[in-house]
């Protein structure tokens, strides 16, 4: 038989292959291959034999037949037979996919493809138990049927006949349609099978659906139809279901924000931030550090926290929102444009800022931040911040500052021990280099260093120039200058020590000096261990005496020494004369050509013939003619470091190389070679504190300023700032990128020249006193733009670093009047610490500045709730509107608060300096005009400033003006309210014109006044439900004490009075039940009550 089940007939033939035949091997283990069936077992309810059909016949495969076949089980689940019979066929394809459904484990047995299958029909009678079942499931069939379960979707083959009967029963009463009544379409049971679609599940879906619908349409029907004609319950119901809905926004708008709130400050990377946390204590390594820094977010977040708030503070409108944006781009609640923060983070010690920079981290490897105690440590800050702000004051006047001085004074103040006196050294010695007189006090004086007097020449990068040439030579003489000084002094030093010993005698010139000391060594034996080799000319040793002359710096008397003994030193050298005397006259201490051949020759003469000669005749001839460069060092004299690097620098010089021989050439590079060995050698890090002001001091000897600044820095933080301050005010100092340097020091340009992150090095010093101290900190992020004039971009991004640490800093510490400026009384301004400071800023528009700084701070302060604050700023960036707009916002805020209840406080401004004070004192005024904790007394402050000045008038926009006025008569209205003045409150609170309180019960006349609620100011319209409280006070207090005030108010007027005061507590309950949807939550049930207590009702 041909058709869509014709697999489902009795045959005896072989069918043909299916291509699903191979899922009938798991019907069941028992079948065997080629076995016939039983027709006419069970008939199909969906589907009969055709007639004339023969049952013998071969039939077609059906592409489902394997379906069938394979979802036969061992036993049927719904017809059990006796272990020894097989299941029936089914005649439908739905009960056999339930029961694959029941039994999926008999899924899973062995497939035999290409092979038919058939089940034989087994003919073994039933016992009773078979039976049983039938009758039980169709009673359970019955009751489900009648519970409305869906047993229409049962497929039909389950079906006995007490069902079916059941159910034609069920459609004469019109109940539900079964499918027996139905042409079922199989097809798209099989379709929505394949698709993964369950058409059962479907069906109820959609049954749920139309069920739903049905109710909720009675429903409706039945409260339309039982509509409530009580009013006052309709009332009742309209209002409980208004505050349920205005509970329900309130509670959705609070949420939204704090999600809002939660997205703009809280929500951080994870990684961002352990990041920064490693990053802070240093345990970050470089290539880590620069992998992640363009993630890291900025004051920071940065900078700090994890971010800034987004959100607008009150009071600004949108035309200023463009304006907010900070200089370079930068917005006042963003983190630095630069992506890091230039000042950094506070923190907790001094000694949290040596973990920032990572190759100073590396450097330390944990150890202590400096040797000294924290109180002198901060004595020592104290002192400097001093000297700093002294700087800073004779720079504006135009005036010279002998800034190296100045700083050696406070290392030998706020110090002790070795390292101190070598830091003192140092700064000596740059003062020689640098030539400083304490002296001179203008810049046009001859002998005054003028500021970044040799940036040029520091900072060209052509090795062999000029300038670089110049520089050099000057490095060189002032260092060799200094140790020639320091011996001189020590010598003197000594002889007054021991004046006998010495027996100077006579005049105390230069050369008896020498002498006393040479005749106080000789007498000690610490001259030379034989002192039989000493020549002696008229009692003295004259070789020793040349040489602790040329030691001491006094080429001059050495030469004068020898002329004045020429005839014996003829005798004993003749050539020396002639030496001594062209090295005298020479500028750059050199011989002749000719002289330089010869006293090289006697010299590497005398070293081979006489090498036992006088050990100071031999240094004295090294020193004049230097001879043997590969050789710096001189024998048989003991000596300290002092005297061998006085050696170095005597013979090293600067010159022309190409015309220069190849054993001559002894320069800086070459000193400085030297002095990176010994410190490789002597020095190494992490030997603690040993030794660090020695390597410092040879270094800055050296020229080697950066690596110097780098070196001191872990170890005493605060000398090494100011050394950098001080050589980069002369010039002497290169500076390194903010944006490329990132968190390291000590870094290298391509050229590999050393260079020091000098802005954010001052940015972390300034991290222990700026809260305390902000002058201070503002003194010390001005010197950033020192490095303003530099060439090109890098000049430019200094100059902007500047200007964005001074940002930061505002904004961080919230000092505004102190540092923005103040504003007295009389409408005076005075200048703050920034304003008194920008012509040390490279600014070309120094008034924006001040004023995009002003508007940023005041925007952060309006946000933080500092209200005195942000009004300060606003007017010191002529932002005159913006000042009405937040005064009214805080004059809306306090006159919101109940009666009774604690008035809100302003915060005040931090008081500036006493010196401040007690000048405004003397001129009368108060300390600022900001500077009180009222709300109104603020606005009266400012509306009195401003009424009197038609500049600042013109900018106010008038319904601000206008609100403010409103405001305050608010304010006023309390007040009187609040001293039970019932009349006077009643009296003021007409003349605002907000309230119909002379409606005299018109409708039209209230009606019109609730609909110009809509248009008053966000700051008047929210506490009009606040002057209905009051105005139905003063009402019912002011009647109840006309009706009960006795015999003195028992007459026809007060009676007038008393019947007009309830008809205005009347109009406004009726004004209120017509605004009640702009009232805030809470306030109409409170209106009522206080018109029951009053008695109006």
């Amino acid at each position: 038989m041909s058709g869509l089940f014709g697999a489902l007939s009795s045959t005896s033939a072989q069918p043909k292959a299916s291509p699903f035949a191979s899922l009938g091997a798991s019907s069941s283990q028992q079948q065997r291959p080629g076995a016939t069936t039983t027709s006419g077992s069970l008939p199909s309810l969906f589907i009969s034999p055709p007639s004339g059909t023969n049952s013998q016949t071969q039939t077609t495969a059906s592409p489902f037949a394997s379906l069938n076949a394979s979802t036969q089980p061992q036993q049927s689940t719904l017809f059990p037979t006796n272990a020894a019979s097989n299941p029936p066929p089914l005649g439908s394809l739905l009960g056999a996919n339930s029961t694959q459904q029941n039994r999926p484990s008999q899924n899973q047995t062995q497939i035999q493809p290409n092979q038919s299958q058939s089940v034989q029909q087994s003919a073994a009678s039933t016992g009773p138990a078979y039976f049983d079942s039938l009758l039980e499931r169709s009673r359970k069939r019955q009751h489900e049927a009648s519970q409305g379960n869906g047993l229409e979707e049962l497929p039909s083959l389950h079906l006995g006949l007490g069902d079916i009967s059941h159910r034609v029963r069920a459609l004469g009463s019109g109940g539900t349609p079964t499918h027996v009544d139905k042409k079922v379409d199989t097809k798209a049971h099989y379709l929505l099978a394949a698709s993964g679609i369950s058409p059962g599940s479907a069906l109820r879906d959609l049954k749920s659906l139309g069920d739903q619908s049905g109710t909720a349409a009675t429903t409706s029907a039945q409260q339309r139809g039982g509509f409530d004609t009580d009013v006052e319950s309709y009332v009742s119901n309209l209002q409980s279901q208004s505050n349920l809905a205005l509970m329900a926004e309130g509670l959705e708008r609070s949420a939204r924000d704090f999600d809002t709130f939660l997205e703009a400050n809280v929500t951080a990377s994870s990684e961002a931030q352990r990041r920064r946390i490693y990053d802070h204590f240093g345990l970050v390594p470089k290539s880590a550090d620069r992998d992640g820094r363009e993630s890291t977010p900025g004051v920071g977040d940065d900078h700090g926290s994890f971010g800034r708030s987004n959100r607008r503070g009150r009071g600004r409108d949108s035309k200023n929102e463009s304006q907010k944006g900070s200089l370079l781009g930068r917005s006042a609640f963003a983190a630095s444009s630069l992506q890091r923060s230039v000042i950094g983070t506070p923190g907790r010690d001094g000694r949290a800022q040596n973990a920032t920079f990572v190759d100073v981290a590396d450097t330390t490897n944990g150890a202590p931040a400096g040797g000294l105690d924290e109180r002198f440590q901060r004595d020592k800050q104290e002192r400097y911040a001093e000297k700093i702000q002294q700087l800073n004051e004779q720079r504006i006047q135009g005036r010279c500052y002998p800034l190296l001085h100045e700083c050696a004074s406070v290392e030998s103040l706020t110090g002790g021990g070795d390292q101190t006196s070598q830091l003192v050294d140092a700064y000596k010695a740059l003062i020689e280099i640098v030539g400083e007189d304490a002296s001179a006090l203008s810049v046009s004086d001859p002998t005054a260093v003028r500021e970044r007097a040799f940036a040029s020449d520091y900072l060209d990068e052509v090795p062999r120039s000029a300038k670089t040439i110049r520089l050099r030579k000057r490095i060189i003489d002032g260092s060799r200058r200094f140790l020639e000084k320091q011996f001189f002094q020590s010598l003197e030093s000594l002889i007054a020590k021991s004046p006998r010993e010495a027996r100077i005698g006579g005049v105390p010139t230069v050369i008896n000096k020498v002498r006393a000391y040479v005749t106080l060594r000789a007498s000690r034996k610490d001259l030379t261990a034989d002192d039989s080799r000493l020549q002696t000319v008229e009692g003295d040793y004259c070789w020793v005496v040349i040489f602790y002359l040329l030691r001491s710096g006094h080429v001059r008397e050495a030469a004068e020494y020898v002329t004045s003994n020429g005839t014996a030193f003829r005798a004993v050298d003749r050539n020396f004369i002639t030496y001594i005397t062209n090295f005298c006259q020479s500028e750059d201490r050199r011989l002749r050509h000719d002289l330089q051949d010869r006293i090289s020759a006697e010299y590497n003469q005398r070293q081979r013939i006489a090498p036992e000669v006088d050990p100071y005749r031999m240094a004295c001839y090294k020193i004049i003619g230097r001879c043997d460069l590969n050789k710096k060092s001189l024998d048989s004299i003991d000596r300290g470091v002092e005297d061998w690097i006085w050696l170095q620098f005597n013979l090293a010089r600067e010159v022309n190389r190409v015309e220069e021989s190849a054993g001559q050439v002894f320069g800086l590079d070459e000193v400085r070679v030297v002095i990176r060995e010994i410190g490789q050698r002597y020095f190494a890090k992490g030997d603690g504190n040993d030794g660090v002001g020695t390597y410092f001091f040879l270094q800055l000897l050296g020229g080697m300023f950066e690596q110097a600044i780098a070196y001191l820095y872990p170890f005493s933080a605060v000398s090494a700032v100011h050394f950098a301050i001080a050589l980069d005010f002369y010039g002497l100092l290169r500076v390194s990128d903010f944006l490329t340097a990132e968190s390291e020091l000590l870094t290298y340009t391509t050229k590999q020249s050393p260079q020091i992150n000098f802005g954010r090095m001052l940015g972390y010093y300034t991290m222990d006193f700026r809260a305390a101290n902000v002058d201070a900190a503002v003194d010390y992020l001005t010197l950033i733009s020192l490095n303003g004039d530099l060439p090109g971009q890098l000049g430019k991004s200094q100059a902007d670093l500047c200007q964005e640490a001074l940002r930061e800093i505002v904004l961080e510490t919230r000092d505004f009047a102190k540092l923005l400026g103040d504003v007295r009384s009389d409408g005076q301004r005075i200048q703050g610490a920034i304003e008194r400071r920008l012509p040390l800023i490279n600014l070309g528009a120094q008034n924006d500045y001040l004023r995009t700084l002003s508007i940023q701070a005041a925007a952060v302060a309006d946000e933080n709730g500092r209200t005195a604050d942000a009004v300060l700023l606003y007017h010191l960036a002529e932002e005159y509107d913006n000042v009405i707009s937040i005064i009214n916002a805080a004059l809306s805020d306090a006159v919101a608060v109940d009666i009774g209840q604690m008035p809100i406080k302003l915060q005040p401004l931090k008081p500036r300096t006493q010196q401040q004070q007690a000048q405004d004192a003397r001129v009368g005024s108060s300390l600022s005009l900001t500077s009180v904790d009222d709300a109104a007394q603020l606005a009266q402050n400012m509306m009195g400033l401003y009424n009197s000045n038609a500049l600042y008038f013109n900018k106010i926009k008038p319904q601000n003006r206008d609100a403010c006025g409103v405001l305050l008569r608010m304010t006023e209205a309390k007040k009187l309210v609040e001293a039970e003045r019932w009349t006077d409150a009643l009296d003021t609170i007409t003349q605002l014109n907000i309230l119909p309180l002379s409606a005299e019960s018109r409708i039209s006349v209230i009606r019109n006044a609730a609909a110009n609620v809509s248009s008053l100011p966000p700051t008047i319209s929210r506490n009009v439900g606040v002057l209905l409280l009051w105005t139905i006070k003063c009402c019912g207090h002011q009647r109840d004490a006309l009706v009960r005030g006795g015999r003195a108010f028992d007459t026809p007027t007060a009676h007038v009075m008393a019947d007009a005061l309830a008809v205005k507590a009347k109009d406004m309950m009726v004004f209120a039940g017509a605004v009640k949807y702009q009232l805030s939550p809470g306030v109409f049930e409170a209106l009522a009550r206080s018109g029951g207590e009053v008695g109006t009702w």
